[in-house]
C-alpha cells in the first residue's frame, strides 16, 4: 500500500498528496472510532487505492512533530493543528494592520512550547519605510527575520530559500497577508485574499482551515487561519522563560535558580533588558504570559 501526505481535512474527507498529485480519501471504518487516530494536515498516512482519484486511509505513521495551541473559545482545551512541521513562519504586517509585538510574541511562544524552529516575516514592507526595525527584537532573540512585500516582490527570494526542502507552517494575526505571500511563492496557487479595512485597520479571515500546498519540488507550506488572539495552556510558569530563547543564555547569571525575572535581586535577564540586549517589548510579553500561566495553574474553587 502506498504512503501519502495529508494536505487538507474537511468534513471527513481528506486531500492526500501521492506521487506528485492529489487524490481524495476517507478514513477506514475502524479508524473513525479511535480518538488517538485523528488525522491532521501533515500526517504521513498508509493508503489503499480505489482508482486514480480515490483512496482509504488505513493508518498513520508516527509523527516527528506536532503543533498544538489552545482551542478557540475554550479556556482549558488544546487543539492539535498540524503534524510533521519542520518550522513555523510567523508573519506580521508592518502596517494595515499595524505591527503588534505582543501578539507576535504569543505566536512565537506557542511555537517554542512545541519545540519548533521559528522564522519571523515582516510583511507589507512597501507600506512602512521603517519595517526592518520591527524585526530587531527577534534578531536579538536569535530568530531569522525576513522583510517582505508580496505586492512589490521584496524578500520573496530570501523567503523561498528559507522554505526550500522543509515543511513550513505559516501563522500570524488576521490580515497580515499570509495568503497573498503564499500566492506569490507557489506557482498556480490562488488562495482567497481580502483587503484590510482602512477604517478599523482590522484584518478579515480568508483561510478557514489549515491546508498544505506543495512548494514545487522543494517542500510544502501550510496556510492557517489568521487569529486575533492566541493563548498558551498547560505551560508551567517555570517553563514560560524557555519560550523566550534570549533569556536562556542569561539565566545562569541570575542569583536564584528559580528566578522568574520579576523583582528578584541580581536578575541577569532584567539587567539585559536595562542594557537593551533584550527588547523591552519581549520582556513585557514574557511578563504577561507568565501572569497568565500562574493564573491558569491556580486550583479552581
Amino acid at each position: 500500500m502506498p504512503d501519502g501526505i495529508v494536505l487538507s481535512c474537511t468534513g471527513g474527507r481528506y486531500g492526500v498528496y501521492v506521487d506528485g498529485h492529489r487524490l481524495e480519501a476517507v478514513l477506514r471504518g475502524r479508524m473513525k472510532h479511535r480518538s488517538d487516530e485523528t488525522v491532521l494536515v501533515g500526517d504521513r498516512v498508509v493508503l489503499a487505492l480505489h482508482g486514480p482519484e480515490a483512496a482509504t486511509i488505513e493508518g498513520i505513521h508516527p509523527r516527528r512533530t506536532l503543533l498544538r495551541r489552545r482551542s478557540p473559545g475554550r479556556a482549558r482545551g488544546v487543539r492539535a493543528l498540524a503534524a510533521n512541521i519542520d518550522q513555523v513562519v510567523v508573519v506580521g504586517a508592518a502596517r494595515m494592520p499595524d505591527w503588534d509585538p505582543a501578539l507576535m510574541d504569543r505566536f512565537t511562544a506557542v511555537a517554542e512550547a512545541n519545540d519548533l524552529p521559528i522564522v519571523i516575516v515582516v510583511n507589507k514592507a512597501d507600506l512602512d519605510a521603517s519595517a526592518t526595525a520591527h524585526g530587531v527584537p527577534y534578531r536579538q532573540a536569535g530568530y531569522p527575520v525576513i522583510v517582505t512585500s508580496a505586492t512589490a516582490g521584496t524578500g520573496l527570494g530570501a523567503l523561498r530559500r528559507q522554505l526550500a526542502g522543509a515543511v513550513s507552517l505559516f501563522t500570524g494575526p488576521t490580515g497580515v497577508g499570509k495568503s497573498t505571500l503564499l500566492n506569490a511563492l507557489v506557482p498556480g496557487l490562488t488562495l482567497r485574499t481580502a483587503v484590510v479595512s482602512r477604517r478599523s485597520h482590522a484584518g478579515r479571515h480568508t483561510t478557514v482551515a489549515a491546508e498544505m500546498h506543495p512548494l514545487g519540488d522543494e517542500g510544502f507550506v501550510v496556510d492557517t487561519p489568521g487569529l486575533r488572539d492566541i493563548g498558551l495552556w498547560g505551560l508551567d510558569p517555570l517553563e514560560v522563560g524557555a519560550a523566550f530563547p534570549e533569556f536562556a543564555s542569561r539565566r545562569d547569571g541570575c542569583r536564584f535558580d528559580n528566578c522568574r525575572h520579576r523583582d528578584e535581586p541580581s536578575c541577569a535577564v532584567r539587567a539585559a533588558v536595562d542594557r537593551g540586549d533584550i527588547a523591552g517589548t519581549r520582556y513585557t510579553s514574557y511578563r504577561r504570559l507568565l501572569d497568565e500561566a500562574e493564573a491558569a495553574a491556580r486550583p479552581w474553587t
